[in-house]
């Protein structure tokens, strides 16, 4: 079902017109932004000279800030949410704190709703004018049956676009935003924590997903963010971020969900329903360079029914519509592999690819956490999901709303994930946010494992031996880039990949080549290559596979056999289907040994057998950004 929008930015007028509406307000707003922080020691952030490091992160934390977490009883706030990115104790809406059990993270961003900003953060403050709202007081009330529908009124009022007026004024919003602003600049720490000022912006037209957390490269930002209620229309949204762009930070927009989007993500027309033109196609890429591909709600890698000859594709798949849960996502339209491959034909068409986009990872947690270990799963938000009991028992507490008419065992649907990891020289904004904007980023559901990707025309097996980044860096492109063959070469590109083991977690099982292409005729394909095998064996000729597979863990105790992975899988691989003529595309995946789901291991602690409609072990995994190939 086709969302209704106002008419498409992709129009040049149109466009136009929202740069010079924005070129005084945006003005403005930079004037009144906080001033950018300073760093409190330059002497601890590397040269630019440095080799790139793999950094880990969060871009996509809530607090009790936002409205939904509030709702769900959630009451630890934006400094919780630093305290426990950096490794601390935090409350839990259990009783009890939570903490991480690996190393603190290196970068996170706070993403607040920018719908209703500043509605759940004034509720401590009886003075405040958002506490005389009934509404609001309803929204804090402890009862669900009254807390419930309150929530059910902003989830209306997000699925049809209708502001409620009162919540959206200056003197709630701007006050929020600031704060947040200042906080960022505060918890940042170049060279060891990097804290980006962030919101998200919650689109959701008919209850189908529409979210972007969007993150700016600095602090020179408008006064207010633009959300929903400003338009429902992602094309509005970056027509803004366009003109923010001209007179103050840079900015870009992360899509996650893409699941839950009932195929409005990554379609092949604007929101007017007319053909994607180059102007949308350069407009979306510039705006929107990276996607969330994992997180709590499910990742939007690929589905089975879109990839049905990929034996790993019916990973933590949750094809709800995000408003709707009751009703299934349309597949077709809703991942981010199918979305790369359609960006090869958008290109063929219009000169430009949409969806040249790298791949990241986030929590979404909404307890002012990071849940993304499955041996120390906390829940997503508050009350809905807060104990082991809640989350296998199927509670959902706010499932008597009419508006959200949740399936009873929603929360064991949802998934410990996942993790931004990129590759920067130094662990300050500009560096990460340039590795964002340069695509040399990567997605784990959860564990720090470290993925590189090369691609270029003179590698070989030998290079493998030597310093992999140096000889990448200097022979080839980085994961996000782009290989042109040279004039009249005809030999397919080389790859050189590796990805190392989280120390904390199992050892790898295999790594992969996936591969999409646009052939002669325009029509679209994929496959996937084993080219790394733990075993040591060689991938079949035929099947692509490695010849062994390894066992899933006990579930008397969540014990796996660590013998039968590898702390490193390394590939020097060439494509054997290769076409010159083609375009296509190629990104790296990485497989664990099997290992406990949460919901196993909440189980096992519970001392009850695993529950039904739900896998009791899973592979954790990790996936690269692509690189592409077309000739020039």
């Amino acid at each position: 079902m086709r969302a209704e929008f106002s008419p498409a930015i992709s129009s040049l007028w149109l466009f136009g017109a929202g740069l010079l509406l924005w070129g005084c307000s945006a003005a403005e707003d930079a004037r009144r932004a906080v001033p950018p922080s300073t760093p409190a020691d330059a002497a601890a952030v590397p040269a630019a000279s440095s080799p790139k490091q793999a950094y880990f992160g969060d871009l996509h934390i809530h607090s009790r800030w936002s409205f939904d977490a509030y709702a769900s009883q959630v009451r630890v706030g934006p400094e919780d949410a630093y305290r426990y990115a950096r490794g601390g104790a935090i409350e839990h809406v259990s009783g009890r704190d939570i903490q991480m059990q690996g190393p603190p993270l290196d970068f996170m961003a706070l993403t607040e709703h920018g719908t209703y900003m500043g509605v759940s953060a004034s509720l401590d403050d009886p003075e405040h004018p958002v506490a005389r709202i009934q509404l609001v007081r309803d929204l804090q009330d402890p009862d669900p049956e009254v807390s419930g529908p309150a929530l059910g009124s902003f989830l209306v009022s997000l699925s049809t676009g209708v502001a409620l007026p009162e919540l959206v004024t200056d003197e709630i919003v701007t006050p929020t935003w600031q704060r947040i602003v200042e906080l960022a600049d505060r918890h940042d720490r170049p060279g060891e924590f990097t804290s980006f000022v962030a919101y998200e912006y919650t689109s959701m037209p008919d209850g189908q997903n529409l979210h972007r957390n969007v993150i700016f490269r600095g602090s020179r930002v408008p006064a207010r963010p633009f959300t929903s209620v400003d338009s429902q229309n992602p094309e509005d949204l970056w027509a803004w971020m366009e003109g923010v762009r001209g007179v103050g930070d840079d900015v870009l927009a992360i899509p996650h969900n893409q699941n839950g989007s009932n195929g409005l993500m990554y379609e092949t027309t604007d929101a007017s329903g007319k053909p994607i033109d180059r102007l949308y196609a350069e407009v979306r890429l510039r705006n929107e360079p990276v996607s969330e591909v994992m997180q709590i709600k499910g990742q939007s890698e690929t589905h089975p029914s879109l990839s049905p000859e990929d034996e790993w594709a019916n990973f933590e798949v949750f094809d709800r519509i995000l408003g709707r849960p009751q009703d299934a996502s349309r597949p077709e339209g809703s991942y981010a592999r199918q979305a790369l491959s359609r960006g090869l034909a958008l290109e063929e068409r219009t000169g430009v690819n949409p969806y040249q986009f790298g791949m990241i990872a986030a929590s979404d947690g909404h307890n002012a956490s990071s849940p993304v270990e499955e041996d120390n799963y906390t829940g997503k938000i508050g009350v809905l999901d807060g104990t082991p009991e809640a989350r296998l028992d199927g509670i959902v507490q706010l499932a008597s709303m009419d508006t959200l008419d949740a399936p009873n065992n929603m929360p064991l649907l949802w998934g410990a994930a996942g993790l931004a990891g990129v590759w920067a020289r130094a662990n300050t904004r500009a560096d990460i946010f340039d590795a964002l904007r340069a695509r040399e980023t990567f997605a784990t559901s959860g564990p720090r494992i470290r993925v590189r990707l090369y691609g270029g025309w003179d590698f070989d097996e030998s290079d493998l031996a030597g310093d992999l980044a140096q000889v990448g860096e200097r022979r080839g492109v980085p994961m996000g880039g782009e290989l042109a063959a040279p004039a009249g070469r005809r030999e397919a590109p080389r790859l050189l990949a590796r990805a190392l083991q989280d120390p904390r977690e199992a050892p790898l099982e295999r790594l992969q080549v996936v591969k999409g292409w646009l052939d002669a005729q325009g029509e679209t394909h994929e496959a996937v290559y084993d080219i790394g095998c733990a075993s040591g064996g060689v991938p079949d000729a035929e099947t692509a596979r490695c010849p062994t597979r390894s066992l899933p863990p006990d579930l008397a105790d969540c014990s796996y056999d660590a013998s039968r992975g590898a702390p490193q899988l390394s590939a020097f691989w060439e494509d054997p289907d290769f076409d010159p003529g083609e375009r296509a595309y190629y990104y790296v995946r990485v497989l664990q040994i099997p290992t406990c789901r949460w919901s196993s291991w909440d189980a096992l602690r519970l001392g009850v057998p695993p529950p039904e409609g739900v896998p009791a072990w899973i592979q954790e995994r990790a996936v690269s950004s692509p690189i592409w190939y077309a000739q020039r």
